[in-house]
């Protein structure tokens, strides 16, 4: 299946309004950092191709959304307010400014509290604060309700702070909390925000490898979604509709004490891939094949790699390979059945911790300089470009109506073709 056809069924078989130009969530529909747009641009700097640029109110990690003519993201203030914007794709102009709440936590001075991403289905934006607050905000700004998982419940307990973004599926938000303490994943009513179904998801992980940061994803397989979870040493598969596990492969843990998971699951093209990250690069990238039920590990693992392995970005899967970079600089490109590296090559000498996105058979590496190398999403290494900002970021881009949306600690731009 092409990618636009993916795209297209997907559309189909949901009741969102969306189109295939939009990028609703973190890394985009079903999270898996792909776009089917045409027209994107290959280069740029700040005196090419940048369409608008808006200095934002606040700072924040998380990455922009895009739906329609209207981009969200969010932000907190000086004061330690929980803000949603909405900005105008076309110039940027900020259209409303929602504060959701206001709160703080302990976090890695790297990010704050507006690191999860928002979600959107056309109708409405959800989005998620590191304070446990998450709220429906209509597309006027208007606040329709709001809760907070913190309250009322065990602390969060997590090293960094934190980070996962919520996921939208056929009117239910899901959220998940992974860390030192009860861990469950939970499906909400998006329409009125009441809990629906809440699984408790715990592991025999200890330490530091019960933390994780990372953001599920969604699994179509044969006819099938299912909600794919990993963190503390273990990989599971949800029942979106009723909770139910669905299969787990487990024993996903590095040999060192700061085995936490940060980087997300990503599924496609009949497999889904997992990162069992940790400092230094001492973790490894595992290949689980899609299908079958219970406890897969000794029956659905495809390979295993140590050497390729991030501990920040999200690999992306596209045409049979996976492509992947370490928060080091080094990219890599993996045949997706094997494991075997196709090419592996230095990018960047400054740290990375953004995920790669793939538009036009090109993808985008971004470092944490704002640097953008563009390569041929091949198994033949080639870069087609590098392109700089030189300002600070941890956000992933968003590809959407032609353009590249790139935030930085700075501003957020719109890189677009003149």
């Amino acid at each position: 299946m092409t990618l636009s056809n993916y795209l297209t069924t997907f559309l189909t078989l949901t009741s969102i309004t969306l189109s295939a130009a939009d990028w609703p969530a973190w890394r985009g529909i079903d999270g898996r950092g792909l776009s089917a747009e045409k027209g994107v641009p290959l280069q740029w700097s700040k005196d090419q191709n940048i369409s608008w640029r808006t200095v934002l109110v606040g700072k924040g990690t998380s990455s922009p959304i895009v739906v329609g003519k209207r981009i969200y993201l969010t932000s907190q203030t000086s004061d330690n307010g929980l803000h949603v914007l909405s900005l105008d794709t076309e110039t940027g102009t900020v259209v409303w400014d929602t504060e959701v709440g206001r709160g703080k936590l302990p976090a890695h001075n790297l990010h704050n509290m507006a690191t999860p991403t928002a979600v959107s289905d056309g109708k409405s934006v959800w989005a998620l604060f590191g304070t446990g607050d998450y709220a429906r905000i209509d597309l006027n700004g208007k606040i329709i309700w709001s809760h907070n998982f913190v309250k009322g419940s065990s602390p969060i307990k997590t090293n960094h702070g934190y980070g996962i973004s919520p996921v939208l599926l056929d009117g239910r938000l899901y959220l998940s909390l992974m860390h030192q303490g009860p861990s469950w994943i939970m499906a909400i009513d998006a329409a009125t925000g009441n809990e629906v179904w809440r699984k408790e998801r715990s592991s025999e992980a200890i330490a530091e490898a019960q933390d994780s940061y990372s953001t599920p994803c969604l699994l179509r397989h044969q006819g099938t979604v299912q909600l794919v979870v990993a963190g503390a040493e273990v990989l599971n598969a949800y029942n979106p509709v009723t909770g139910a596990e669905v299969w787990k492969v487990d024993g996903i843990k590095v040999p060192h004490p700061y085995g936490r998971t940060i980087a997300g699951p990503t599924a496609g093209e009949g497999a889904i891939v997992t990162v069992a990250s940790g400092f230094q690069n001492r973790g490894f990238t595992q290949c689980i094949r899609a299908g079958g039920q219970g406890n897969l590990t000794a029956t659905h693992s495809l390979w295993s790699n140590p050497k390729f392995s991030a501990d920040c970005p999200t690999p992306v899967i596209y045409k049979g390979l996976l492509f992947t970079i370490r928060d080091d600089g080094m990219a890599s490109c993996l045949d997706l059945k094997t494991g075997e590296a196709k090419w592996q090559e230095r990018l960047f000498t400054d740290n990375v911790k953004v995920s790669p996105v793939i538009a036009e058979d090109r993808v985008y590496f971004l470092s944490g300089q704002a640097q953008c190398v563009v390569v041929n999403a091949t198994a033949e290494f080639k870069i087609l470009a590098r392109n700089e900002l030189k300002e600070s970021t941890l956000s992933s881009p968003a590809i959407a109506r032609k353009s590249v949306y790139l935030r930085t600690d700075e501003a957020l731009y719109c890189v677009r073709k003149s």
